[in-house]
Formats: C-alpha cells, structure tokens, sequence
C-alpha cells in the first residue's frame, strides 16, 4: 500500500528542500563589503537633471567613482559624446591634458582624486544655480560651485570656486546625464579644470 504524504506537507516540501540547497550554495551568508568604486543605493535613476545634480552632489560627497562617472553622457548607452571645456587659465596651464578630455579621462582624474585622499577624507560639492533653459532635446543649466576635496597632494589647494554650465541631454533608455560641461575661473581660487588638470595621472 502507498503511503501520500498529506496536501499541506506536499506543498511546502519542495520549497523547503530548495531553501536548503540554497543556504548550501551560499546564498544566506553574510555580503562582502562594497567596494568603493562601485554603485551604492545613493545614486537615484536619473529621471530629470535635478537627480543628475543630486547623484553627482551625493557622488563626490562619497567618493564614488562609479556614481560619480554615470553622471556624464556615454555613448556606449546610446547618448551624445560627453565634452568638457576648461576654463582659460587651466586650458593655458594644462592645455595639452584638458584640451580634447574624454569620458575615460573624466573617470581617471577623479579615480586618481580619490586615491590620493584619506579613507576617512572631507569632499563636498555646493551648487547655487543661476539660470536654467529649456530647448526641445536638452537642458541646459549655469550654476556656481565651491568644490572642497581633502587630498594629500601638497602645494596644491583642497578648494576651487568658479561658474560651470551644464548641458543635459537624454540616452536612449530616456535616462538625462549631463552632455556638456563649460568650466569659468571667477574667483582667485583655483578652478574645478586645476583639479582635473592637476589629478589627470
């Protein structure tokens, strides 16, 4: 005669038995620690430029590469090149790094940014906007920034202060990033172009 296991049982038998399978493969154990170049749940899908500013502002706040990089345009998703214009007395001191700055150099000055500085060192970002235009493929957003990043490069000022215009143009999974970055030295501190001339390498 055969046994039949009662209903109750037969529907949480399966389950139990791939629960425990999976707590043999590993799958309740505890997480590594993230790393710091990669995403963390800071970074917001970028649904309109305000998330784009809050992202970048959160980004270097954290020193994270990885958000602070999904904030420019990439063309590998389907979006326009990202572009950067210097300011004039950084083009001049560093023309020939800032001259034809790409993506790839965007995300090894502020890798090699955060490798000199301190687990534990200060970085913020404040951004006062001025005026905000609004075409029918893009956004386009001036604001003044005081950038402070406590860093161990000596002889060289852990703030810069100027004027940056944003361009902010939508990828193809309708996602905005900014396309275009306009930099203006305003004060006598240096501008946020010294910091990536001086941490391109």
């Amino acid at each position: 005669m055969k046994h039949r296991l009662p209903g109750a049982l037969m529907t949480g038998f399966v389950p139990v038995l791939l629960l425990a399978g999976a707590a043999g493969c590993g799958l309740f154990e505890p997480r590594d620690p993230e790393e710091p170049s990669q995403s963390s749940l800071n970074y917001r899908p970028p649904t309109e430029p305000t998330v784009v500013i809050a992202n970048l502002q959160s980004a270097v706040e954290q020193r994270n590469q990885a958000n602070y990089i999904s904030c420019f345009s990439d063309a590998a998703r389907g979006a326009q090149p990202f572009v950067f214009i210097p300011s004039a007395d950084a083009a001049a001191s560093y023309g020939g790094t800032l001259a034809f700055w790409t993506l790839d150099d965007e995300r090894s000055y502020f890798q090699n940014l955060i490798a000199r500085s301190g687990q534990q060192a200060y970085a913020s970002l404040s951004l006062t906007l001025k005026t905000t235009t609004v075409t029918s493929d893009s956004v386009v957003s001036a604001y003044d920034y005081i950038l402070v990043f406590e860093h161990n490069e000596s002889g060289f000022p852990r703030t810069a202060r100027g004027s940056m215009q944003f361009t902010f143009r939508e990828d193809a999974s309708n996602f905005w990033a900014i396309q275009r970055w306009v930099d203006f030295k305003t004060t006598n501190d240096v501008s946020w172009s010294d910091f990536k001339g001086k941490f391109s390498n």
